[in-house]
């Protein structure tokens, strides 16, 4: 179906790639910052684990954060605007390393699946997630994943068969890791004909020397955009340029869901995407 069949119009949206440096273990002051940022677009990306800073230890910061993210969950709101920042958060089987996309249209937490445990890659201390997520805004829909998940082509193409216009991926990957995320991150735009945006930590941090090289690609994973340095960049979403592209490129259209096999999973992929809320709010989103 056209986006403006489902939607009432097409639509274009500002997304602004910030590769910016947390303040470890201050996340309030990491707030103030989503928030500053969100006053120069519609939606803003932070890298993985931005509210504490990749590394930072956690023990008793769960009410910190928490707080935080109700400050910027709340701006969002305010303001009608969208961010997609990389936090931890509390389950009762543990910490998970998160992406939460916080909207006026409600609030979508997804919990890294694939955990690093490789090389200079170290996150036993989380907990894995077990089901995918969507965020949504003024009903565009934004697949999320988190760094290691994006070389497990299932998860993005999972959430681009379940509608996303735009997959956010939020890393921190280290200077051993870009010549593997210059090669995959095309490809994982081209095949799912969806916009991405791949926002990394930058410099050193967690023992590791993060790459940045936060990038946005179009949906046949040429870049649009990109960050040199601590800094920022703006991709535009368009509808009407995805609508173009996946006419071109029938990829999703012609996925074969009369295959059984294929059909369970993408059933059970689409029927277990979640828009849980990161946290209460009373009435409604807009």
């Amino acid at each position: 179906m056209k986006y403006a069949e489902a939607h009432g119009a097409p639509m274009k949206v500002g997304l602004l790639l910030c590769q910016i440096r947390p303040e470890m273990g201050e996340p309030e002051r990491n707030a103030e910052t989503v928030v500053k940022l969100m006053g120069r677009a519609d939606v803003v990306v932070l890298p993985e684990m931005f509210m504490t800073g990749y590394g930072a230890p956690l023990e008793g910061l769960k009410d910190r954060v928490e707080t935080a993210v109700g400050i910027v969950s709340d701006a969002c709101r305010d303001m009608d605007k969208a961010a997609a920042v990389g936090s931890p958060g509390w389950t009762d089987e543990g910490v998970t390393n998160s992406l939460l996309f916080l909207s006026p249209d409600g609030d979508s937490r997804y919990d890294k699946a694939h955990l690093a445990r490789f090389g200079a890659y170290s996150e036993d201390g989380f907990t894995p997630g077990m089901r995918p997520a969507l965020g949504s805004y003024h009903g565009m829909r934004f697949g999320l994943c988190i760094c290691y998940d994006v070389f497990c082509p299932e998860v993005l193409h999972g959430r681009s068969l379940a509608g996303s216009s735009v997959n956010l991926c939020c890393a921190a990957s280290g200077v051993q890791s870009k010549p593997f995320v210059d090669k995959v991150l095309p490809a994982r735009a081209l095949e799912n004909v969806t916009y991405l945006a791949y926002v990394n930590n930058v410099g050193p941090m967690a023992g590791l020397e993060m790459h940045g090289c936060s990038r946005g690609l179009d949906p046949f994973g040429r870049t649009m955009a990109e960050c040199d340095g601590v800094g920022t960049a703006m991709m535009t979403i368009d509808t009407d340029e995805l609508e173009r592209s996946r006419k071109e490129r029938h990829h999703l259209e012609d996925f074969r869901r009369d295959v059984k096999w294929y059909r369970g999973w993408l059933e059970k992929s689409i029927n277990s995407i979640t828009s849980s809320p990161v946290r209460s709010r009373g009435g409604p989103a807009r």
